[in-house]
């Protein structure tokens, strides 16, 4: 088609809108990639600055770098778990025993209250305090499941450890992960937890990889390496 007024050649929608996508495509990449490939390389350099200026600390407690500890914090052991039930539920069914004995006085007379609809009050107060009952026997129950799981995660614990103390050596495992002369203490940490853990999901199948982490974070890592961190 040609214009009538200039005698140019005239596009239909179809190629109008491939030429829109191509104009598209070609301000992503002038504009948009550009941009993004300078801020990530910004953020690099940021990163490795800090870390040149703040290295991280040695924890001389354990041997291991601050802040790298962070697998006991992720998972919660049984024991833990039914401790925290066992208060929850004494802090709910002391509030719920008191509440009732409360409303039992004010109903009978010996604590003097008034309300322009005592019923609605009672029956409200008396409602929310069952509950907290309830609530407080449930976590109760919870409490003795998470015990019984307690005492076959503690064999669990048991067995690993025994396994460990006898087959795990650090200078074995360092060989194994061929770690530098010169290697960052947190690279070298994160290479000694990963290859201790692969040896135990290979000897032992089936386990909850959160508790794994922290028996290692707390336990395991220090067992092994515990003499390295005397000599450093």
């Amino acid at each position: 088609m040609i214009c009538a007024d200039c005698g140019s050649e005239l596009v239909d929608d179809e190629q109008f809108a491939c030429l829109e996508a191509e104009q598209s495509v070609t301000d992503k990449t002038v504009f948009g990639t550009g941009i993004e490939e300078e801020s990530e390389a910004g953020e690099d350099e940021n990163d490795q600055a800090g870390m040149l200026e703040n290295p991280p600390e040695k924890d001389i407690m354990s041997g291991k770098p601050h802040g790298l500890s962070q697998y006991s914090s992720l998972y919660r052991d049984n024991a833990e778990r039914a401790n925290e039930n066992r208060s929850s539920a004494w802090v709910l069914m002391v509030i719920g025993g008191l509440g009732i004995v409360g409303l039992m006085l004010g109903i009978t007379g010996v604590i003097p209250l008034h309300f322009s609809n005592a019923y609605l009050f009672y029956g409200v107060m008396a409602a929310i305090f069952i509950l907290f009952l309830v609530a407080g026997i449930v976590s109760m129950k919870n409490a003795l499941v998470f015990e019984k799981r307690a005492e076959s995660e503690n064999s669990v614990k048991s067995t690993l450890l025994e396994w460990c103390g006898q087959n795990l050596r650090a200078e074995e495992l360092d060989q194994q992960i061929s770690s530098g002369e010169n290697e960052a203490e947190e690279i070298l940490y994160f290479k000694r937890f990963e290859a201790i853990k692969a040896r135990l999901n290979h000897q032992f199948v089936n386990l909850d990889q959160g508790f794994l982490e922290k028996l290692i974070d707390d336990t395991v890592y220090e067992m092994v390496f515990g003499a390295d961190k005397d000599t450093t």
